[in-house]
């Protein structure tokens, strides 16, 4: 996943938001249940519940297109998302952008404020996530 909505919190009511939500959300989780149920059903639990969506399917390297499908999906979307924001339960949204880079690299990402203001109008931070690869290693 590249760019994904992520909302959650620790009262947060996943279903009633799946069923009011316009876009199918990719992933949900629940409070009390196993992070990862296939390899450790007795372990670790959620201590929340939240849901994921699929902002941008673009790849990894293209931090640009991941924008421009950011901003639109807001535009389309900007009241459910800020309804989904102010929701009863709703502890944090977040708008997280998924970005691979070589290191070392001393990289300086900008966005635009077209989208600034559309997620800071709908209540939704907007993050990067960088995902470390060794570019030396993938040409081997």
């Amino acid at each position: 996943m590249t760019c994904v909505l992520r909302a959650g919190g620790t009262d947060f009511d996943v279903d009633a938001c799946v069923a009011s939500f316009p876009v199918t959300p990719h992933s949900i989780w629940r409070r009390g249940e196993p992070r990862y149920p296939q390899s450790n059903p007795d372990g670790e639990k959620h201590g929340t519940s939240g849901i994921r969506i699929l902002v941008s399917k673009s790849d990894f390297s293209d931090l640009r297109r991941q924008i421009t499908d950011a901003v639109e999906f807001l535009l389309l979307h900007q009241d459910a998302v800020q309804a989904l924001a102010s929701g009863s339960g709703v502890e944090s949204v977040t708008l997280d952008f998924g970005v691979e880079m070589s290191w070392p690299s001393w990289p300086s990402f900008t966005f635009p404020p077209e989208l600034l203001s559309l997620s800071g109008s709908a209540g939704v931070a907007v993050c990067l996530s960088v995902y470390p690869f060794n570019a030396e290693s993938d040409d081997a």
